[in-house]
């Protein structure tokens, strides 16, 4: 990584970079992705400079250097994501997990991302965003089965593709429909995570939230379930651990921006975790839409991401910390919200609904217990 980089927004530098230089040079401060706002140091080089001065900026320097790697580290899927391993031997990638190592795989693969528009190329490079932007070219499919499937194939084509740069730990895999991306996912016990996410997805729709909606599918007979990609043009995401660390660096209160942005998603997705009982609300799967050429954050994002659901043991204790508000149980957090939004149900809830008996009688005491009528009133 000794040649000069550059971090693009869609075909706007941001960012020249250079690792073994130590270069970080800020070219539009204002397109910086959030997760580096408050964490590029500048200075003013002067003719005579003492020597605390010149160790100051030799400190920046490397702090900035840090930085960049750690965002382009976080672009990479973690080894521990099933098939991981085998993704990473199809690139021939080594598969250290220090930042400086992924970084370099992130370089690769041009730290092509379907959650926002930033991505990287040398200086000199006359490729665009065009030719990058998954949204409108060629998925590679080999890399796509062996994401999803684990399959022993040997790669062909190029390395740009959202497999290297999709988070979280199940196995999974994006498709093209027609013109829409869908998002395949499996479970780690056969088929049971995905038929749970398939129907918290179908409860919801009986409620006044703002889901992702996932439905049944098959691949390589397979039962996965499936949702559309929620980004598009210059609609991108932001994840709530990055924007709460985006809001400590730069004097703000997490809950009280999360609040301003957007109180009614936040608190209804507190109810939401509560009646499934979701034990995985972690800081990566829920977050904010933002857009990307005016940096204007619009609203939490869909709720998605509920293959962990109706957890047998948070059901029967759902007296336990809250990931969202640590300070907070997962029951009290969701009393709180009752009474701070609308939440209701549009469509009765039934028996039906549900895959298990005891996943029912979980949900209807739950809404009991926050006051909510199973069905419109």
């Amino acid at each position: 990584m000794s040649q000069n980089m550059l971090l693009m927004m869609k075909d706007t530098p941001v960012m020249r970079i250079n690792f073994d230089d130590v270069i970080c040079d800020v070219l539009d401060d204002f397109h910086l992705p959030y997760q580096l706002k408050g964490c590029i140091r500048t200075w003013e080089i002067k003719e005579r400079m003492s020597v605390s001065e010149i160790k100051a900026v030799i400190v920046a320097r490397a702090k900035n250097n840090e930085a960049v790697i750690h965002f382009l580290a976080q672009r990479v899927l973690p080894i521990t994501r099933e098939n991981a391993k085998k993704i990473y031997a199809l690139f021939d990638f080594e598969q250290m997990q220090d930042d400086y190592s992924k970084a370099k795989i992130a370089t690769v693969c041009r730290a092509v991302s379907l959650q926002d528009n930033y991505w990287i190329k040398l200086e000199n490079d006359p490729v665009l965003w065009r030719d990058v932007d998954i949204h409108q070219n060629h998925l590679n499919e080999i890399v796509a089965q062996v994401a999803l499937h684990g399959t022993a194939l040997t790669l062909t084509g190029t390395s740009v593709t959202p497999e290297l740069t999709t988070s979280g730990a199940y196995a999974k895999a994006w498709h093209r429909e027609g013109e829409e991306l869908y998002l395949y996912k499996k479970g780690s016990k056969g088929s049971f995570e995905a038929r749970i996410e398939v129907m918290v997805s179908n409860l919801l729709k009986k409620t006044n939230v703002n889901f992702l909606e996932y439905t049944a599918g098959k691949s390589e007979e397979t039962f996965v379930s499936k949702c559309k990609c929620m980004t598009s043009g210059d609609i991108v995401m932001l994840s709530a651990m990055d924007f709460e660390s985006y809001c400590n660096r730069n004097g703000l209160n997490f809950m009280e921006e999360v609040q301003k942005i957007d109180a009614d998603a936040f608190y209804k997705m507190c109810i939401v975790d509560y009646l499934t009982a979701n034990r995985d609300r972690h800081g990566r799967n829920w977050g904010f839409l933002y857009n990307c050429e005016t940096m204007e954050i619009l609203g939490c994002h869909p709720l998605y991401d509920h293959n962990k659901a109706f957890d047998s043991n948070l059901m029967v204790n759902p007296d336990v910390p809250y990931l969202v508000i640590p300070s907070m149980t997962l029951r009290n957090a969701a009393a709180v919200a009752s009474i701070r939004t609308d939440f209701c149900f549009t469509e009765s809830i039934k028996r039906e609904d549900f895959i298990t008996e005891r996943q029912y009688k979980y949900f209807v005491n739950a809404a009991k217990e926050l006051g909510l009528a199973l069905g419109p009133k």
